[in-house]
């Protein structure tokens, strides 16, 4: 029963929040599928190709800003694992349980609108995997890494950088245009 009223409480949510799209409706639908495989123990490991499988999302970068708002918006707690043998952490929040303290934590809280959303330093480990996930050596993300953090995270005109991925997609195209040229 308790799942069931989390998933009314999830599109009661979906409705006020205007930010999330079907996307993120998508994923947590997929996210509540492997809840229940794994008979509804919170937290659960999942697996990031079964997700973006079940939820139909094709792009790394979509899933990875989903299943972070996800997160932000207080719908799941989310715990990265960043060894590819063992699945991320979810637990799925019970709206409905006033008992758990941290579910107060997130009650009334929104995704941020797009204006106030400001840039996070991402950590090395963050960087690496993004790398390795697009088939490059880890040591050129640690040379992205070096060389944005040298720089305080700003971009060649000096503005401050608002997503790193982006930074991270224009170093690798031009680290691979350069390798086949060689």
């Amino acid at each position: 029963m308790t799942q069931t009223k989390n998933f009314s409480s999830f599109f009661e949510r979906v409705i006020e929040d205007d930010r999330l799209y079907p996307s993120h409706i998508s994923m947590y639908v997929s996210l509540l599928q492997f809840w229940s495989m794994n008979r509804f123990q919170n937290p659960f490991r999942i697996c990031r190709e079964e997700v973006m499988n079940l939820s139909k999302i094709k792009s790394l970068a979509t899933y990875h800003k989903c299943i972070r708002e996800l997160h932000g918006a207080g719908f799941i707690i989310y715990s990265p694992s960043y060894n590819p043998y063992k699945g991320s952490l979810i637990e799925i929040i019970d709206f409905e349980s006033e008992e758990k303290g941290k579910n107060k934590l997130f009650q009334n809280q929104k995704l941020l609108p797009k204006e106030t959303m400001c840039f996070s330093v991402p950590m090395i480990d963050e960087v690496e995997l993004y790398f390795t996930e697009r088939d490059l050596l880890p040591v050129e993300a640690e040379q992205f890494y070096s060389l944005y953090q040298s720089k305080n995270w700003k971009l060649g005109n000096n503005k401050p950088m608002k997503c790193w991925q982006s930074a991270a997609r224009n170093w690798i195209s031009k680290v691979k245009k350069y390798q086949s040229i060689i």
